[in-house]
Order: C-alpha cells, then structure tokens, then sequence
C-alpha cells in the first residue's frame, strides 16, 4: 500500500498559509519559507529592532502582518507576556500582561518562556512553562484560558519545560515530558477543553511534537528522551514507536515528505547507550498490513543534533552540533556528503528558503549556504558588533555560553526574518 505525507499546510483543510505567515515552531514544522529571502546584512541594514518586556526564548511566530512572541519576568519568572508587534514597523499592537501559576527562581539554565505561541486565522494560542495556556483573538482579547499545573500537577525537572505545541484546524497539542506525570494532550481550538490526553512514561525532554499527515490522516510525531512515538491525532492513540533513540531530548523531529529525520546523537546519561541505540537518522512512514507504521532509512554515526532540530531541504538533511559544524546527508540514502564548520553554534533551528539554508548562530551571526549537495559558504552576516559584556549580577553568574545577547529564534514571513533574542527582535529584510 503505497504511503502519502504531506506537510502540515496541506494537513489544515481550510485553513491557508501563505508566504506572509509563519504560524508555529519551525513554520509549519519543516524550517521551510516560501519566497525569496536576503543572503547579506549587516547591524546598518537592519530594517529595525525593537526591545521587548521581560526575556524569553520562544520563537516568534507571523500572521496576516502581526509578529507575536512571549516573554517572562521577575526573579521568580512571576510576570508573563504575551506581545503583539507591526510586522513592519516593530510598533507594539498589544501587550497582555499575567502572573504564571508555577513559579520558580530563574537561572542561564532554566526555561524562561521557551514554548514558541501558534497562529490561525482565528487567533494565537501560547503555552507558558508555568503551565497556563491562553488564546487570544488578533485584536489581544482573551478567548480562553486553563492551566496544566492545577490540572495534571506541577512540572518537575531541572530546566524547566521547553516543549511548544503543534497544531491541527481545530487542535493544538502539547507534550509535556518530565520526572513527574508525563504526558501528550490535544486542546480544542475553540473552548481549550481536552480532546483526549495520552499518558507517557515519565522522562526528561524538551523537545516539540510535529504534525503530518498520511492517507488522509492526521499524526502526531514526539521525538523524546529515548523514543519516537506517532499517535493519532483525532484519538491520541498510540501508532507506532521506536525505542532505544539516544541523545534526543533537545532536538525535535522533522517532518518531509515521508521521512521524518530525528536529531540527537549524544547520550545525556554517563552510561553507555545500549547496543543498537540509534542516534541521529531518518525514519520512512510506510503502512504493514494496513496500518500506519515505519522503516529505519538510514543512521548518521557521526552527525550530531545538539540543540538545533535538523533540517530536511532540496533532497538534502542538515545536522548541526553544539560547537557548530555542519553535517549534510543526501535525504533519500543517508550518504555523508560534507561535514563543515559554520561561523559559530546555533541554537536556533537551520532554516531552508529559495536557494539557500540558513544557519542563525547565538552570537547574532548567520551563516548563509547555498542548498546543494557540496559545501558552499555564500555570506557570513552580523546583527550586532561584537563587544564584550559584563555578566549580569544576581544570582549565579553565566558562563560563556550564556552570556547575552542570543538568538533563540527566527520566523520567516513575506520576505523578511524575525531574529529574536531574550530582550530584542530584528527584522531583516524589505
């Protein structure tokens, strides 16, 4: 029986995203935007940057010309927000200010506003790690709103929750993996009433479910602490599942066409991994005996996903690991075909448009490639000049590595990037 899988856009129905939309984490969650996108700039050719309220490390999400994002404040991240901004002008629309239900004294290695918001048509729906989740219409008013923590309990873990909903025409769904209660939820759009909910077994992940769709039918794919599981996106049933993944509690999973490309690759745990242990690869979605199931298409031994989500684009997967180097495997085979050193690390997740991919590194510089199967460096391009910065006080200090500014995130839309830090988001482009 022969398997079709389309995007998410093709999975909505009546729903339509555009050129001018960037609707969830990752878009539509393949990385992928339509148009013609700029390959230079520099800190002089910034359309504009804007600073925001609080910090947060969601990324923003477009819709029909209004960027929003979200952000904590307070020492005990005891201040929530959610911001609507002119896509482009960077003037504020909306702000809605609430206090989060679960509370807890922030560090450089503790979630603050992580969970990147959705959009439809009918509005954005955001998920803090305090547990609420609230939906507005465009014009800022609330919908609804429900609180996971007073639902199902606290969530338990050392860096906080990290996980941003998925989305379907009428659901968002939400996984939430941690020492406690574990679990997959889908809330209807409209009232933020369950659909169903999924337990799972407790783990530690703060990775992001993706959607795609099969046959006609809707599936929810969670790349996590050990597994990848798909699920029935009209029941939460349990579909198929692949054990024994190391390393793939930060990188999410990528879905194209009908490969789903999984990132990891480094066990977390002192222990050795058990043999057979996969860690970087790419599964086939493929139906047995009439139900919906997978095939291991190839393994990468030696590419890594540390924090990035790896990138399926123009018949090409992309990994890029902690220190970042770059390695490309031909999508369909799995052959290596380079492994390269880029300009910096990445935090945010590669983005693929026109004839390129490209790669927002934390310290504010983008490595522009050409989208082929050879290594080929097109522009190196700044947001800010580099100079040093002095530590903030207060509690622990930062390493290196958690030194402000960094880019946590980029959304793609009508031909510009969103590029956002903890306190500021740039826009690059006309």
């Amino acid at each position: 029986m022969r398997t079709s899988l389309t995007f998410l856009a093709l999975s909505l129905g009546p729903v339509a995203f555009g050129a001018d939309a960037w609707p969830g984490f990752r878009g539509t969650g393949d990385s992928v935007a339509k148009g013609d996108y700029p390959t230079e700039w520099s800190p002089k050719t910034v359309a504009w940057k804007v600073d925001l309220p609080g910090y947060g490390q969601s990324c923003p999400v477009v819709w029909a010309g209004t960027v929003y994002l979200t952000a904590v404040g307070g020492d005990q991240r005891e201040k929530g927000y959610v911001v609507a901004l002119d896509a482009r002008t960077g003037k504020e629309k909306w702000r809605h200010t609430f206090e989060p239900t679960q509370k807890a004294k922030w560090s450089f290695t503790i979630s603050r506003a992580a969970p990147t918001p959705c959009a439809d048509a009918a509005g954005v729906y955001c998920f803090f790690e305090g547990g609420n989740v609230i939906a507005f219409d465009h014009a800022g008013k609330v919908r609804w709103e429900r609180n996971l923590v007073k639902d199902y309990g606290e969530f338990q873990g050392g860096h906080g929750v990290g996980s941003s909903p998925a989305q379907t025409a009428d659901a968002i769904f939400i996984l939430i993996d941690h020492r406690g209660p574990s679990y997959l939820v889908a809330l209807d759009k409209a009232t933020g009433k369950n659909k169903w909910k999924t337990d799972r077994e407790p783990r530690g992940g703060w990775s992001s479910p993706v959607v795609a769709t099969r046959d006609g039918k809707v599936e929810v794919i969670a790349s996590s602490a050990g597994t990848i599981v798909g699920y029935a996106a009209d029941t939460g049933k349990e579909l198929w599942k692949l054990d024994n993944v190391v390393g793939n509690t930060l990188p999410s999973a990528s879905v194209v066409g009908d490969r789903v490309l999984f990132g990891g690759g480094q066990s977390r745990s002192k222990e050795d991994p058990a043999p057979g242990a996969k860690g970087n690869g790419c599964l086939k979605l493929v139906s047995k005996g009439g139900k919906p199931s997978f095939e291991t298409a190839w393994t990468a031994k030696v590419g890594i996903s540390n924090y990035a989500t790896p990138l399926g684009y123009e018949g090409v997967a992309y990994f890029v690991n902690q220190v970042g180097v770059v390695y490309a495997h031909d999508l369909a085979g799995g052959k290596e075909l380079f492994a390269e050193r880029i300009d910096g690390a990445c935090w945010a997740s590669p983005l693929g448009a026109g004839k390129h991919v490209y790669f927002f590194g934390k310290d504010g510089v983008t490595t522009v490639l050409k989208a082929s199967k050879e290594f080929e460096k097109v522009a190196s391009n700044r947001l800010w000049e580099p100079k040093a910065k002095a530590a903030p006080t207060g509690g622990k200090e930062p390493s290196g590595e958690y030194l402000d500014p960094i880019v946590y995130g980029v959304a793609a839309a009508d031909g510009a990037f969103f590029v956002r830090t903890g306190t500021q988001l740039f826009r690059v482009g006309k």
